[in-house]
């Protein structure tokens, strides 16, 4: 059973920081999530309801939402050395308490971001961004070397390239015959008064560069989902 540690995390006394190898930090941090996911193996024997051995390979995960133009530049690449991949963030959780002290606090700890996200609904509203990241903990008494690689980022955007749309922060890699970009429409309308819908304009492809959407573009709505996937590898 979890015990809890802290009765009140106050919003106006929490820090959140972050920075990526491409350079930038967080700003504007709306909303902030961590947690530790525990993949525990357990070896079982007859006559025994005592494991012959557990194996515990943790991963642990955040999420951060910050308004439009308030991250770090990031850039996907495909791993081609056995090295980190690119996409990651270095952050910064103090969280203020109630309780006094904080035992919540995340201290410059390396995430590989999994995936990114625009959203721009509203004309006249603020966009937001969210960043899903993830970071793998070594296995239980691993003592070599532990890699993160990572692989192509591949997602969409809407509208794009309109100009009449607002940015939503993800640029599609240059489309080649090998490398296409697939577009088409997307919308809904409902029957009523007055009845109204939309139609965007939605395009597909491999991603070069994520984050720093617009924040305030009255009269632009926009949209994006991005992901990247990841690969620890053990040496």
């Amino acid at each position: 059973m979890g015990v809890r540690e802290m009765a009140v995390i106050i919003g106006f006394a929490t820090q959140v920081t972050g920075s990526s190898p491409g350079g930038g930090n967080l700003d504007g941090v709306i909303s902030a999530q961590w947690s530790i996911n525990p993949q525990i193996s357990r070896l079982w024997e007859l006559g025994s309801t005592t494991p012959y051995y557990t194996l515990g390979q943790n991963t642990k995960s955040a999420n951060i939402t910050v308004y439009g133009g308030g991250g770090p530049n990031i850039t996907p690449a495909a791993s081609t050395t056995c090295d980190d991949g690119p996409s990651r963030m270095t952050i910064t959780i103090q969280a203020g308490s109630c309780t006094g002290a904080s035992t919540c606090d995340i201290n410059g700890e390396t995430y590989f971001i999994n995936s990114y996200s625009y959203s721009k609904g509203d004309t006249l509203g603020f966009g937001q961004q969210s960043y899903s990241m993830q970071q793998w903990l070594a296995p239980d008494g691993f003592t070599g070397t532990m890699k993160i690689l990572e692989g192509v980022a591949e997602g969409n955007t809407t509208p794009w390239p309109s100009s009449t749309g607002a940015d939503t922060g993800v640029t599609l890699a240059t489309e080649t015959q090998n490398n296409p970009h697939y577009t088409g429409t997307q919308g809904s309308v409902s029957a009523g008064f007055p009845g109204v819908g939309q139609c965007d304009t939605v395009t597909f492809g491999t991603v070069s560069s994520i984050s720093n959407g617009d924040g305030q573009a009255d009269g632009k709505v926009g949209q994006a989902q991005v992901s990247i996937p990841h690969q620890p590898i053990y040496f």
